[in-house]
């Protein structure tokens, strides 16, 4: 069925008059009469009746009208959808995060793309920075919130974040009731680290803030999760850097420290360096009016 037809009935219908529907249409009557007669012909049942002074709907045209309207306004938003979608003002972006951007950076992200592109949705999940960096260049994430600088061609990085980094001490240690303290100061503790793919600060990660400020760490990397790691600080096992969001204050046995040094972890929004998918720029935008200064 020929969308145009549709659409001259629903001008007819609404006129009621042949003269006024050709001109609202830019065709003329007669060609106009033609068109309608072809509709009815497909449709196998008159929708129109017709005097010199006006046009009607018959019982069939007046059930069919309703249903022709919808179906153009369908495609139309059909076609509204398309457009926006192709220019990144809607559709779905895969989004990565690490943990340390849950309590604070995430959720400003998602905030101000809500505002910005109400019509973009994000697909979250918590992964940490190796694996996002592989879930992007496989093409199965769109986007990651993660630990900085990536090290990779293919990947692109707009920094958003950095936060501190506390030392986690055992409660009984002789410098966990520091106000505050220099990672020279424990430049003979033993460090204790998540293993890669498992860690919101990964071990390289580490050994390279120490070694900036001239330690070269003596560093055991455990199974598991910080939570995990941070227990064993409070068993007396080793000491180590802790994110400030994701600190748990009323964690037993242990001390966090906040560090003189100004030592932090950098998080940016990182894509590949051709996203493929339009609604990345949104996200990208949202990036962009986050970090812009108020």
């Amino acid at each position: 069925m020929d969308l145009r037809h549709l659409q001259a009935f629903i001008t007819v219908a609404e006129e009621r008059h042949f003269g006024r529907a050709a001109e609202r249409l830019n065709l003329a009557a007669s060609p106009l009469g033609r068109v309608i007669r072809a509709l009815e012909d497909e449709v196998g049942t008159p929708l129109l009746t017709r005097t010199t002074r006006r046009v009607d709907l018959t019982a069939a045209g007046a059930a069919f009208l309703p249903q022709a309207q919808a179906i153009l306004a369908q495609l139309e938003q059909a076609a509204s959808l398309a457009r926006r979608t192709a220019q990144g003002e809607s559709g779905r972006v895969r989004l990565g995060y690490m943990g340390a951007a849950q309590a604070e950076l995430l959720p400003r992200l998602w905030r101000t793309l809500r505002a910005t592109h109400p019509d973009v949705q994000l697909d979250v999940t918590e992964l940490c920075t190796p694996d996002q960096r592989q879930a992007l260049l496989a093409g199965e994430l769109d986007a990651g919130l993660m630990a900085l600088p990536v090290w990779h061609d293919d990947l692109r990085a707009r920094p958003l974040a950095s936060i501190p980094l506390l030392a986690a001490l055992p409660q009984e240690h002789p410098l966990a009731a520091r106000a505050s303290l220099s990672l020279r100061e424990l430049a003979q503790e033993d460090w204790l680290t998540c293993t890669p793919y498992a860690t919101t600060l990964p071990p390289e990660q580490v050994q390279a803030l120490c070694m900036a400020f001239g330690l070269v760490p003596r560093t055991r990397a455990v199974g598991g999760s910080e939570s995990a790691v941070v227990a064993r600080v409070a068993a007396g096992v080793g000491v180590t850097l802790v994110p400030q969001t994701l600190i748990n204050p009323r964690q037993e046995g242990v001390r966090f420290v906040p560090l003189v040094d100004g030592v932090t972890l950098d998080v940016g929004l990182v894509t590949r360096a051709e996203p493929g998918n339009p609604a990345v720029g949104a996200l990208l935008l949202a990036a962009q009016e986050l970090n812009a200064p108020t």
